[in-house]
């Protein structure tokens, strides 16, 4: 009997993400193009994929006592697959234990030999069935060691979320991130609106609604991203959370005047500000590497975007004179930890050093949109995360050493503000990916 192919496509994506370092949806998307699977069988395969990624650490946790050796010693191939099965136990309620198991075995076989097939044999049979068999940490006696096995967070990042957002919230944080996100459009107004996004999405078996207020936002009720469609090939839509849909209404660019992307890459809130314009601003998306313009151009060019410039350049040294820009977006490099539920390998690749340097670096490029943007004019500043060192932390240096302060955006985004001028959303609140966005007004 053949191995099943989404189950094997599964282990092949699983190491290129753990093993070389590729990022998830790049590395599902280029076996998606090469398998011949069936739309069930994508579904699965993401599902697969996505879902070992998020439990990664309950599911280590459920196997350690069940393998009678260290887990670093097992051949990562046969880790993989180990995980893939617990998660299959766990979270799969539509695939059998037998069907598990034996599949697994077949992976196994494939990828091992016949003794490594005979573990995994062994392990699986013996798996919990349900996450109600897992014996976990005591979430009053051990909070850490609870919410970081239960909802696979690292314990120095769920220690920090508590001790920034207090045991409940952080808690709730965590459970939200270890769920998947819905998929979500951004429709472009220079084409259609989101209700005849939706109208022509429900035409070829999509089904979407409204969620937030958002003009542009549209979200899939099930199944994975329509980039096959035609709509979505022909430029009608831009696969994008609504948070990050955010920015660009927070800014309010308008037409005839300058406005800097400093931070363009991959093109999203760029195309957003030339559609809020109709096009009659003179947008300038910068980036520092030319394959990520190219995504840049490639998406400007679906999307048929105008009145956009590309350059390639660093974002603290700008090569503008000071006070070019009527306004400046700051989407800031950031931990991306708000975006857990959409990049869940992010949170297996960031180190608690990593936040500090890039909150120097997050306050380098908000230094240098003031210097590029004119008196009076507006800069805002966002990022796709919660840690208070690149939110609050940056924020507050800025407004104790620049000219610039605080003021508030459109009345209709009070849903997010949680204090003058500053914007926050988050998963187990409003269902967004977790964003910190401001918005300055430099003075004279």
């Amino acid at each position: 009997m053949p191995t099943d192919m989404v189950r094997d496509t599964a282990v092949v994506v699983l190491l290129r993400v753990f093993e070389k370092g590729e990022y998830i949806d790049t590395a599902l998307d280029r076996s998606l193009r090469r398998r011949n699977l069936s739309e069930r069988g994508r579904r699965f395969l993401t599902h697969l994929v996505y879902g070992v990624a998020r439990h990664y650490l309950l599911c280590d946790h459920v196997l350690t006592p069940l393998v009678t050796r260290p887990l670093e010693s097992v051949p990562r191939p046969i880790l993989t697959i180990l995980r893939m099965g617990i998660f299959q136990a766990l979270f799969c309620h539509q695939v059998t234990s037998p069907s598990m198991v034996h599949t697994s075995v077949d992976l196994a076989k494939r990828h091992g030999h016949a003794g490594t097939a005979k573990l995994v044999n062994a392990v699986l049979r013996r798996a919990p069935r349900s996450l109600d068999d897992v014996s976990l940490p005591s979430s009053t006696d051990e909070p850490v060691a609870f919410i970081s096995t239960r909802y696979s967070i690292p314990r120095w990042m769920t220690s920090m979320w508590i001790d920034e957002l207090g045991k409940e919230a952080a808690e709730a944080f965590c459970k939200a991130s270890a769920e998947p996100a819905p998929v979500t459009l951004r429709a472009n107004q220079l084409r259609s609106s989101a209700e005849q996004l939706m109208a022509g999405l429900a035409k070829t078996g999509y089904r979407a609604e409204k969620r937030t207020a958002i003009p542009e936002e549209a979200t899939v009720l099930e199944g994975i991203p329509p980039v096959r469609s035609k709509l979505f090939q022909g430029g009608h839509c831009f696969v994008q959370d609504p948070a990050s849909m955010l920015p660009p209404h927070l800014l309010e660019p308008q037409p005839g005047e300058k406005v800097l992307d400093l931070c363009a890459a991959p093109g999203g809130k760029t195309t957003h500000m030339a559609e809020l314009t109709g096009g009659e601003a003179c947008i300038v998306a910068l980036d520092r590497t030319t394959r990520k313009l190219a995504t840049t151009a490639e998406n400007i060019r679906r999307l048929d975007a105008p009145g956009i410039r590309l350059i390639q350049g660093d974002g603290k040294m700008a090569p503008f004179p000071e006070g070019t820009f009527d306004r400046v977006l700051v989407d800031a490099p950031c931990s991306g930890l708000g975006t857990l539920r959409r990049h869940p390998e992010l949170k297996w690749r960031t180190r608690p050093e990593d936040i500090n340097r890039l909150a120097v670096e997050q306050q380098a490029l908000l230094r240098a949109a003031i210097r590029l943007c004119k008196n009076t004019g507006v800069i805002v500043y966002s990022v796709c995360t919660v840690s208070q060192s690149e939110t609050e932390g940056v924020l507050h240096s800025i407004l104790d050493s620049e000219p610039v302060r605080r003021e508030d955006g459109p009345e209709w985004l009070d849903t997010w503000k949680n204090g003058i001028g500053t914007y926050q959303t988050n998963p187990h609140h409003d269902g967004l990916d977790g964003f910190f966005l401001t918005r300055l007004r430099k003075q004279s």
